[in-house]
């Protein structure tokens, strides 16, 4: 009896699984068929002949948004597969760059490539850490209660302007009284004294 091999990359186990849909994502076991069949062909015209119903009816249920949703989701679920599957083989294929850079019988070309595609990667993950650092710390900041420091530093001020604004008027207002009393009461009363001292000398 001959055993699968475990250790090939290529071998059937490792490729991605097509998550199942069905009445739980609100779809009609053909419905769930047809995004099973969307997500191995290449074309909606050889999805929908996979999945056993009319090419118009395919395109009809693509543009209902739960179809969408669930289609969405299926591709979301079999990417997240194929990321873990990279990251299992990355450490057979740093090996196998290391192999050729040190194959006495590898050409120089070979060595060159692999070099470069090990310094590439390096590079990359030493960016992604920093990257994902940097995410973490706005995340943390954006997360930080905010202080109401500077709204009650703000607010003395606009009542203390308020309160000059109102002594000024306040201020004014007695120097235009006093100006309407000084110009009244030289002219209005030294007329009327005049006529009645007037009056009074002329018998």
């Amino acid at each position: 009896m001959t055993r699968p091999d475990t250790n090939n990359a290529d071998s059937a186990t490792d490729a991605p699984a097509v998550p199942a849909f069905g009445a739980d994502d609100g779809l009609t076991p053909r419905q769930g068929r047809a995004v099973e069949a969307l997500l191995r062909e290449p074309s909606l015209t050889r999805a929908a002949a996979a999945a056993g119903v009319n090419e118009r009816t395919l395109r009809r249920w693509a543009a209902t948004p739960e179809f969408r949703a669930a289609v969405l989701r299926a591709r979301r679920d079999a990417f997240g597969q194929a990321v873990g599957l990279t990251q299992r083989y990355a450490p057979v294929a740093v090996a196998t760059l290391v192999r050729v850079m040190n194959d006495p019988g590898a050409g120089a070309g070979a060595k060159v490539t692999a070099a470069s595609v090990l310094l590439r990667f390096g590079r990359d993950g030493v960016e992604l850490d920093d990257l994902a650092a940097r995410v973490e710390e706005l995340e943390r900041t954006a997360a930080a209660p905010r202080r109401a420091v500077p709204s009650r530093a703000v607010e003395p001020v606009e009542a203390a302007d308020d309160s000059v604004d109102e002594d000024d008027g306040d201020a004014d207002e007695p120097d235009d009284a006093s100006d309407e009393d000084d110009a009244d009461e030289p002219g209005g009363a030294g007329d009327d004294g005049g006529a009645d001292d007037d009056g009074e000398d002329a018998p």
